[in-house]
């Protein structure tokens, strides 16, 4: 009875063959590709018959890249996700660039505005930029389908940045302050708007109902733990806040209006909402005390 894999090609029994691989190994099989000779550990199973490794390698090699799933439906989130992470190891391998760019008042007063956007991508420290980067892995990719890649990121960096102001405008002084918590509370937020206007749709009132529950919870733990001094840091809920009024605004900005309406909404919601940030740290600097 033969003992061949099955599938595979075999050759007549007065023809005498040996393994291209193992050229001491006389062998009845060849591969279904390419035909050559191939011994039992050499052939490696196919869908149809048995391919040689040469033949294996060749079609590894020439198959086409196929992303995954999140690369391709969240390709903003992904970038913002490797960006900050590289930010992250910049922080660890270079002395003093937290202190450089992270959000801290009286720089900020005197002229380092920077920090109000650079603060964003520090962490401090790796279940920080953990917690933050598998929220907005979570929710970016559901505000990226629905608002479109570059609309998205210019929504993150401007949630971002207003919850750097409120923090600036309002927070206690002087605190170094770090984390995209402000921006991701800003995509809790446009999603919310996106959501409520569409609550018509029975099937919206869950994601509703989840996201009213994570922003509520989310603010009770932050101003909770706050009262814990045993923790050694303060969570910047004024960031939270102020990221998650400026997601409200620009989640409903960028979702008025038909397609030949949309940029305009988009052009005006950005002046106000940037506006109304640059405002707040204008004040802020122009009666400063610390």
């Amino acid at each position: 009875m033969s003992s061949q894999p099955p599938g595979a090609p075999v050759v007549s029994d007065d023809e005498q063959l040996f393994c291209y691989g193992h050229p001491n190994t006389p062998t009845r099989l060849r591969c279904t590709r390419c035909e050559r000779p191939i011994c039992g550990r050499c052939a490696i199973p196919a869908s149809v018959g048995q391919h040689c490794p040469e033949c294996v390698a060749e079609a590894r090699r020439t198959a086409p890249k196929v992303r995954s799933t999140f690369a391709a439906i969240a390709p903003a989130v992904r970038a913002i996700i490797i960006a900050t992470v590289v930010a992250f190891v910049a922080q660890a391998l270079i002395p003093g660039l937290t202190d450089r760019f992270a959000s801290f008042q009286p720089a900020i007063a005197a002229g380092e505005w920077w920090r109000l956007l650079t603060s964003m991508v520090l962490h401090g420290g790796f279940l920080h930029i953990f917690l933050n980067m598998y929220v907005l892995s979570i929710f970016g990719p559901i505000v990226e389908q629905a608002y479109k890649s570059r609309p998205f990121v210019l929504m993150y960096v401007i949630c971002g940045f207003m919850g750097s102001a409120f923090s600036y405008a309002f927070g206690p002084c002087p605190t170094l302050g770090v984390g995209a918590s402000g921006a991701i509370f800003g995509m809790a937020g446009a999603l919310l708007v996106y959501f409520w206007r569409r609550r018509a749709l029975r099937s919206m009132q869950p994601y509703i109902r989840s996201l009213l529950f994570f922003i509520g919870i989310n603010l009770l733990l932050g101003f909770g733990f706050n009262f814990l001094p045993a923790l050694g840091f303060k969570i910047d809920n004024l960031a939270h806040l102020g990221g998650l009024v400026a997601g409200a605004a620009v989640g409903f900005g960028f979702d008025l209006g038909r397609e030949h309406s949309a940029a305009l909404a988009r052009v005006v919601t950005t002046i106000v909402v940037v506006g109304a940030g640059i405002a707040l740290v204008a004040q802020r600097t122009a009666d400063f005390s610390c």
